[in-house]
């Protein structure tokens, strides 16, 4: 096999021969001035008539030879327009179409850039017309005319030929596919086009003996695909075989050293004062590793954080070796780690879930979780802990390397005891109230579901004649198997707290002084004195609990309006807000400088305003961002 390539930065012509051609050929090549290169391992000279007619004299033997046609007369694609190329005839075109890497400079404009793609695909195609056009940021390139039919098999691997020249000029300047307008690069336009008026062009004789050749090399292409592809697939199925024996193998050691391990280690389960914490161990940010050295090497990167965990059970290893075992294989199954791990907390202020579910934000920011968790132990000394969240392998591991062990875990609690026997006490209240609303009414297994809003107005009358103020602080302290009155409790506290709800007991008149604080589209807290018109209760938007207020603003004479559906403070009077309760003022000699306390939007600054008034003895009478009932 010949192979002939010519070099267009050179100027030159280089052949390839499969092996070491006859002495007759190297005799031949020296003659007409071809020279050996060693690097590329091919031989090589100038382009010339002589040269060439050299070059081509081996390769068309060969073509020949292959596809029993007319070979072609070759001339070197050193061609400047197609009118200087009109009575020679082409390389074949299954040569030309075949693409290898080039290097180009895609550095320069857009300009330069389609001038040397129009040069080299005049050049290499010169039967195809074609039009390359560019802008400040973009190339059109496109297919204008070719002695080939649109849909056919020839013009197509041209146009692919071109894509693959604009990509080697092509390069993306910012990779940022998520971006709102995406990645960026050097010139817009990545692929070649059939011109819409494209024009097919006469076929001659050598054009048509070049389809064929073309087809008989593609032919001969796909066969030995096919053949690679074979020989591909079989190397594959013997891999396939070779992991599968691998795998048995593997899967049969690591069933013996399960067998092992659970023959070899001692369980102590721990109940009560037995029970004690690991204080400040090491979990990987990255879990559910099958290895403890995958864990250590997270751990070592410093990608980890700290916790606390109480053990509920030891798992005791006699050897070495079968510890070394087990921390390989930390996602195999266990029996003695089923039904251990998961997260809990000793905060007073949550008896189930729900009560942290109906936390603000900041509130569950105050919740310190822990974890159950194993201690894993050779030599009574302890190796690392696991939390298996209720399964039955290893599904986080705690590295223990300066940890503490401690009998109790010192939980700083925002309610202390007195509070919190106080806070009993009123539930016990309110379960009596709710009984007795639930059997004088004859509601019993439906006041939760659909008999729940007849519920809902007998129980706030309940509360309301007795006094009883219902707080979130209360239903907390609801035990968890009164699970279905503390749902109810925080949904009656949610609506009955509505902005509609709140407005309605609130009772206010028309002419009313009423001081209204809320948070603006910008961010900041409005500090509004206004004389009441109208409270309309209505929709906005998206919000079905919206009310919309109207008023007269202090010192103007004009109506305004707005509409409120979430959090909202309304004093009754017109109240000033001191500058200082959201800001901080410094006075330094003839300037004041004022510097907010808090970032925009935040709603800490609403417990400013309130704490503030509360000094003086005023509470609103809206309070939609703590409310009480």
């Amino acid at each position: 096999m010949t192979k002939l390539l010519l070099n267009d930065q050179l100027k030159g012509v280089e052949l390839y021969f499969e092996g070491k051609p006859e002495q007759t050929i190297l005799d031949g090549l020296k003659s007409n001035g071809f020279r050996w290169h060693n690097g590329k391992k091919c031989w090589y000279a100038k382009q010339s008539e002589k040269t060439m007619a050299e070059a081509q004299k081996h390769t068309l033997e060969q073509s020949a030879e292959q596809t029993q046609l007319k070979p072609l007369t070759l001339v070197a694609p050193v061609v400047k327009s197609p009118k200087e190329v009109k009575n020679n005839i082409l390389l074949p075109l299954w040569d030309l179409t075949q693409w290898s890497d080039i290097q180009v400079d895609n550095k320069q404009g857009t300009k330069s850039i389609a001038t040397e793609m129009r040069k080299h695909v005049r050049t290499r195609f010169p039967m195809c017309k074609f039009s390359i056009t560019s802008d400040y940021s973009s190339i059109s390139f496109y297919i204008v005319s070719a002695p080939y039919e649109q849909e056919s098999e020839y013009l197509k691997v041209i146009r692919l030929y071109c894509d693959n020249l604009i990509k080697a000029y092509r390069y993306c300047t910012c990779d940022d596919p998520y971006g709102d307008y995406g990645s960026s690069y050097n010139f817009y336009g990545s692929h070649a086009s059939i011109d819409y008026h494209y024009k097919q062009t006469e076929q001659t004789a050598e054009i048509k003996s070049d389809m064929m050749d073309f087809d008989a090399k593609k032919a001969l292409a796909e066969i030995k695909e096919e053949e690679r592809k074979e020989i591909q697939y079989q190397e594959h199925l013997a891999q396939r075989e070779l992991d599968k024996i691998s795998y048995e193998v593997s899967a049969k050691k690591e069933a013996e050293q399960v067998q092992i391990i659970n023959a070899s280690v001692s369980i102590t389960e721990l109940t009560g004062e037995q029970q004690y914490f690991v204080i400040g161990s090491q979990f990987a940010n990255l879990n559910k590793n099958d290895s403890l050295e995958q864990y250590q090497e997270e751990v070592l990167k410093g990608e980890f954080y700290l916790q606390n965990v109480k053990i509920t059970k030891e798992i005791h290893f006699q050897s070495e070796e079968v510890l070394s075992y087990f921390s390989n294989m930390l996602l195999n199954d266990f029996d003695f780690l089923s039904e251990t791990g998961g997260s809990y907390t000793d905060d007073v202020r949550i008896n189930s879930m729900t009560d942290y579910n109906n936390m603000t934000e900041e509130e569950r920011k105050t919740v310190v979780f822990n974890l159950y968790g194993v201690g894993i132990y050779y030599n009574n000394e302890l190796q690392f802990v696991v939390d298996a969240q209720g399964h039955n392998y290893a599904r986080y591991v705690g590295l223990v390397k300066n940890v503490t062990i401690e009998k109790t875990d010192k939980v700083i609690q925002l309610v202390n005891p007195e509070q919190l026997e106080a806070l009993k006490q009123k539930v016990e209240t309110l379960e009596d109230y709710s009984v007795s609303v639930i059997t004088d009414n004859n509601l019993l297994n439906v006041w939760s579901s659909e008999k729940f809003n007849e519920y809902k107005e007998l129980i706030k009358s309940k509360l309301r004649t007795n006094n009883f103020k219902l707080t979130k602080e209360i239903i907390q302290q609801i035990p968890e198997e009164s699970e279905t009155l503390k749902g109810c409790m925080y949904r009656l506290l949610k609506e009955v707290d509505g902005i509609q709800e709140q407005f309605r007991t609130a009772d206010l008149k028309q002419g009313q002084k009423v001081t209204l604080f809320y948070i603006t589209d910008f961010g900041s807290v409005a500090n509004q004195m206004v004389t009441l018109d109208t409270v309309e209760y209505t929709k906005y938007a998206q919000y079905d609990n919206a009310v919309k207020l109207t008023w007269i603003p202090k010192g103007k004479r004009k109506q305004y309006y707005n509409f409120f559906y979430s959090t909202l403070l309304v004093y009754e009077g017109w109240l000033e807000l001191p500058k200082s309760v959201l800001h901080e003022v410094k006075e330094t000699n003839d300037f004041v400088i004022t510097k907010t306390k808090y970032l925009s939007c935040d709603k800490k600054q609403y417990d400013e305003i309130l704490e503030h008034y509360e000094t003086q003895g005023l509470k609103p009478v809206i309070n939609t961002y703590k409310p009480t009932f």
